[in-house]
């Protein structure tokens, strides 16, 4: 009697029901979505809490080794792509193929929910500051702009798009023969053109010619196997008499010349308005200029 009550009586194990067809695939496509919306948040709403913040700073290091360094050039923008679309597929691929292993082991514990929630609020907050534009223009190096106008034709024309390096001048000033991106005084957007004289150079105009210290500015002919494209007229340039660039003033003028409104209108431009300089056309309509380096 007394044996009966210390013996172990045999465990019966409880049945587990399969799941059913429709929530089989219901989690592993949540997790790709998650994946989809953010690095890494497919492995946070899979439970994996360590692996999911690891990826997450792999992808934001790659974010900024990509805008920083990767993108000085067209082939390093082509690796850029390649390096983040291989991430993201395979952030997708393993967040779906966990969630699926996680159907058939359901003895695997995740972290409390609160935990997850956070973490999830904390990768999406990081993601919308380091994709803002004020961390963009304050810490990323490498920007992508449309252009609208042909006035830089042949070397940038309507229709190209560009991929202009923002620290190129913060060591150096802008020199003669630059292409720089600046800033009006009363407006908000950029605009291109070419630097034809600097602080104590003098420059006339007469008859759609420039002439800086003697010498008459000429056009590019062609750039990247491209001709001129004029499209349009604009009114004749005026005549400009002999002006003294002020010191930290730049002169500038746009390569189509007679499609052109620049410094002979509006007058020198400050250094302190300058923004950058365009790198490489990373696309055009016309496919062959496709990658060209700008000079």
């Amino acid at each position: 009697m007394s044996d009966s009550l210390f013996s172990i009586m045999p465990q019966t194990p409880i049945p587990v029901s399969p799941p059913q067809p429709g929530s089989r695939w219901k989690k592993p496509l949540l997790a790709l979505i998650c994946s989809l919306l953010a690095d890494a948040l497919g492995q946070i709403y899979n439970g994996e809490m360590i692996k999911g913040l690891v990826f997450a700073l792999a992808s934001w290091i790659l974010l900024l080794l990509g805008f920083s360094y990767l993108m000085s050039s067209f082939l390093g923008l082509i690796l850029f792509i390649a390096l983040s679309l291989a991430f993201k597929i395979y952030l997708c691929a393993d967040a779906f193929l966990f969630a699926r292993k996680m159907l058939v082991d359901a003895t695997r514990s995740k972290p409390p929910l609160a935990l997850r929630i956070g973490a999830a609020i904390f990768i999406l907050g990081v993601v919308l500051y380091i994709t803002s534009d004020s961390f963009f223009k304050k810490f990323l190096a490498y920007h992508a702009f449309r252009i609208p106008s042909a006035s830089m034709c042949p070397t940038i024309c309507e229709g190209d798009r560009i991929v202009a390096d923002l620290r190129a001048f913060r060591r150096r000033a802008p020199q003669r023969g630059d292409v720089v991106i600046f800033l009006f005084d009363s407006e908000t957007s950029l605009h291109i053109k070419r630097v034809v004289a600097v602080g104590g150079d003098e420059v006339s105009a007469s008859h759609g010619r420039v002439i800086v210290n003697g010498n008459s500015v000429k056009s590019p002919s062609s750039a990247c196997g491209t001709p001129p494209i004029q499209s349009y007229s604009f009114e004749t340039s005026p005549d400009l008499g002999p002006l003294g660039v002020p010191p930290n003033r730049l002169f500038l003028i746009g390569d189509d010349m007679d499609h052109s409104y620049d410094s002979r209108y509006y007058g020198t431009v400050e250094v302190g308005r300058v923004r950058g300089r365009p790198a490489y056309l990373y696309w055009s309509p016309q496919h062959g200029r496709i990658g060209c380096n700008i000079r």
